[in-house]
């Protein structure tokens, strides 16, 4: 029997002069399907170990992913980091599960948010 929790997507992120590392829960079983997104603040040492250690860098593009018919594209929400607002999607085929970051204005982010589009938590202090 599968574990019914995973990490899914996770990556690192620079965000200006700043790391974090983006990752997915997937905690999944029968009736149940949870898989929140979080970033966690990573100094520079941390995140070049992680890189090193073969964790991939996250994904920016200028327009929203789409899904087709072999690839799932989900808004996971949004995020504020270093002064900057990013939706957050997980993008997903047979060979890959990625985060792809899109920048927004603060007017989006609040448009989204009143829609019922989650905020990504981030742990901003480095462990």
């Amino acid at each position: 029997m599968a574990q019914p929790i995973n990490i899914g997507a996770n990556s690192i992120a620079k965000i200006g002069d700043r790391f974090f590392l983006i990752v997915e829960v997937e905690a999944i079983t029968t009736g149940v399907e949870i898989d929140p997104v979080f970033g966690v603040r990573t100094t520079a040492q941390q995140a070049a170990a992680l890189l090193r250690a073969g964790v991939k860098r996250t994904t920016f593009a200028k327009v929203d992913p789409k899904p087709t018919s072999t690839t799932k594209v989900e808004l996971k929400g949004v995020l504020f980091a270093n002064g900057r607002i990013f939706k957050v999607f997980d993008v997903e085929n047979a060979t890959s599960d990625i985060s792809v970051l899109v920048r927004i204005n603060l007017a989006q982010a609040q448009r989204l948010i009143r829609n019922g589009t989650r905020i990504i938590k981030v742990y901003r202090k480095p462990f």
